[in-house]
C-alpha cells in the first residue's frame, strides 16, 4: 500500500470560493490479473470527486480507500487547482455547442469540461521510473541547477509504485531533455494519492 495523503494535503489550497481539485479512482487494465484483462478497457473510472476542502477529503477518505481496495483501483488527484465558476461558464458554452451539433445526451459534460480547462496552478509532474536515489538526485539537480529559471523548483516528491513523481514549478524543458530524454514531464496529469494493498497481492 502507498498512501500519499499526508504529503498531498499540504499541496492543496482553497483561496477562493469554488476552488477544487479533481480526484479519480482508476481501475487500470495493466494492474489486473491475466484472466480479467481481456474484458477490460485500458483505464476505467470507478468514481470521481471534486475535493473542495481538506475536511471533505478526510470525510470521504474511508470511502475512497474502500472503493480502491475493493476494485483493485489506484487513486489519483490533480495537484492543479480548478474553480467551479470557470467550469460552470465553460459547461454552458460546451452545452450550447453540443446541442447545435445535434448531441443531446450530456452525461459526461462536467468531466469533459474539467479535462479541457486550463488550470489555476501551473504545477508539473516529472515522472521518474526508478527508486535509485542517485538517479533521482541527479534529476533533481538538473531541474534546479541546470534549467532556467535557476533555483529550487521542486515543490514535493511523491512516491509511486515504480519510482517518484516530482511536483515542480515550470522550467526549461528543452534543457532538461538534453540530459534526461526518457524522463516524462506531465503538464496536466494527476499524481498518485493511494495505491491499494489489494493490487500488491496480485
Amino acid at each position: 500500500m502507498i498512501n500519499n495523503k499526508d504529503i498531498i494535503e499540504k499541496l492543496l489550497n482553497f483561496e477562493n470560493e469554488g476552488d477544487f481539485y479533481m480526484l479519480y479512482i482508476f481501475k487500470r487494465k495493466k494492474d489486473q490479473p491475466e484472466g480479467e484483462k481481456d474484458n477490460h478497457q485500458s483505464v476505467r473510472t470507478i468514481k470521481t470527486y471534486g475535493i473542495d476542502s481538506v475536511d471533505y477529503l478526510n470525510k470521504r477518505w474511508d470511502e475512497i480507500v474502500g472503493l480502491s481496495e475493493f476494485f483493485k483501483a489506484r487513486v489519483y488527484i490533480h495537484i492543479q487547482k480548478q474553480n467551479h465558476f470557470d467550469v460552470g461558464l465553460n459547461m454552458m458554452e460546451e452545452l450550447a455547442k453540443r446541442i447545435r451539433n445535434g448531441v443531446y445526451k450530456q452525461t459526461h459534460i462536467f468531466d469533459s469540461v474539467v479535462g479541457q480547462l486550463n488550470t489555476k496552478e501551473k504545477r508539473w509532474i516529472v515522472d521518474i521510473d526508478t527508486k535509485d536515489k542517485q538517479e533521482v538526485n541527479t534529476i533533481k539537480f538538473t531541474i534546479n541547477e541546470l534549467c532556467r529559471p535557476f533555483g529550487d523548483k521542486i515543490i514535493e516528491t511523491i512516491p509511486t509504485k515504480s519510482g517518484y513523481h516530482l511536483i515542480t514549478d515550470r522550467f526549461d524543458v528543452m534543457s532538461f531533455k538534453l540530459s534526461h530524454p526518457d524522463v516524462d514531464i506531465q503538464k496536466k496529469n494527476p499524481t498518485l494519492l493511494y495505491y491499494p494493498d489489494s493490487l500488491l497481492i496480485n
